[in-house]
């Protein structure tokens, strides 16, 4: 079963993935798996492999380096568009 990659709709520099089985783009996240909190892509893209995108909680570039989740509840975490491209 492969992760779902997902975004807050109002923080969308933000991922988070889960289970398939937990998220449908109807009703959205259903709370039977665990949500994993990935920060903010790198830029490096997709993983090698297809199976999701390359993210950091850590940016030491930043004057503010570590990236932390927002406080939004998780019905409004959507499907990221980045989602499209897993293959795994």
């Amino acid at each position: 079963m492969r992760h779902v990659l997902l975004t807050c709709k109002n923080h969308p520099n933000l991922r988070w993935g889960c289970k398939e089985i937990a998220f449908s783009d109807q009703g959205g996240y259903n709370g039977s798996r665990s949500i994993f909190f990935w920060g903010e892509p790198t830029g490096k893209g997709m993983f090698a492999d297809g199976s999701g995108l390359d993210c950091s909680q850590y940016f030491p570039e930043r004057a503010n380096p570590i990236i932390e989740e927002c406080k939004c509840s998780p019905r409004d975490l959507i499907r990221a568009p980045e989602d499209a491209m897993v293959h795994v």
